[in-house]
């Protein structure tokens, strides 16, 4: 597992509406360093009254194949810049928007308040606000401007003093770390990042299929969906995607490799070893896939009164193990 194999992706649907979020789209690459890669200007307007909205992300494991990637997390480690505050939480699934998203669960991160000493088992950070979560068990990650960094389990309920939050540590920090050059954030655990298919079922009186290992996922072009290949005749057979839709026929005789243009690899693979029996039209092979991305939220809130502020920015850190 490389580092240029993890990138992170928009959703299909970019509004400040009910319907912003959904299904990842891999045409839509976010792109570390550019401006309003994820969110757009804050206008005059916005900074005078007020604004909070949300965008909805994905990380996304793009290595050769289906090699996994274990443990992926993600931290919103470096606050914003300017007057406006971010909150991160993970997505409950590829198809969530905006409308869905419960209120709770939004955390974040921010500058250390005081020095880190090797074997400390607690830190303090300052956050943008009181009102981010930090879990008791929660995932720490802590990063120095020089790169260095360590992550631990947080240790009970954090004490908080204005915008100042103890938390206490499950193990020792490993280093000194200085606060005027290290953030804190809680990190987003997203799981394993692996492409795969599942739940294949075969609706047929004399038809066999090889289930475990008969289709083949892949991380760099597989989706989130789930599938319906239906026969028409007794070799030939129509494939379709509940979020993909209709995909070209294909026959027991020969492997089936449909393409997933956008994303310049095959949807899945079937190699045609795996048909047995007798099947007949009506017959049906059904399947998931779970694609190798992760959804997760982010929320921007811009007070009322808010100052301009030309470079403002927030940082993403990420881990995998």
């Amino acid at each position: 597992m490389q580092s240029e194999d993890i990138k992170f992706y928009r959703s299909k649907i970019v509004t400040d509406t009910a319907e912003n979020g959904g299904h990842i789209d891999i045409s839509r690459e976010i792109v570390s360093g550019v401006k309003f890669n994820l969110f757009p200007r804050v206008t005059s307007f916005e900074r005078t009254n007020g604004k909070t909205r949300f965008r909805k992300a994905y990380m996304a494991n793009r290595a050769a194949v289906a090699e996994p990637a274990f443990d992926a997390s993600v931290a919103l480690t470096v606050p914003s810049t300017g007057g406006d505050r971010f909150y991160i939480k993970a997505a409950s699934s590829h198809g969530e928007t905006e409308d869905n998203l419960s209120t709770d669960g939004w955390t974040g991160g921010g500058r250390l308040y005081a020095d880190i000493t090797a074997g400390d088992t607690s830190v303090q950070v300052l956050f943008e606000n009181d009102d981010y979560a930090v879990p008791a068990g929660a995932l720490l990650m802590i990063k120095a401007d020089s790169g260095a960094m360590f992550t631990a389990r947080t240790a009970g309920e954090p004490q908080w003093t204005g915008n100042v939050a103890l938390i206490g540590l499950a193990s020792q920090s490993p280093d000194n770390f200085a606060a005027s050059e290290t953030y804190a954030g809680v990190c987003v655990e997203l799981g394993n990042l692996e492409a795969k298919a599942e739940n294949v079922t075969i609706t047929s009186s004399a038809g066999t299929f090889v289930t475990d290992g008969g289709i083949i996922a892949l991380n760099g072009s597989t989706p989130e969906d789930d599938w319906t290949l239906t026969f028409i005749s007794s070799s030939a057979f129509t494939v379709a995607g509940a979020q993909t839709g209709t995909l070209p026929s294909g026959t027991v005789s020969a492997d089936y490799n449909p393409m997933n243009t956008a994303a310049g690899g095959y949807y899945f693979s079937i190699g045609s070893i795996n048909w047995g029996g007798t099947w007949q039209a009506g017959d049906r092979l059904s399947f998931s896939t779970v694609s190798s991305a992760k959804g997760f939220w982010l929320k921007e809130v811009v007070p009322a009164g808010t100052e301009r502020e030309a470079d403002n920015f927030i940082r993403l850190d990420w881990i995998t193990d």
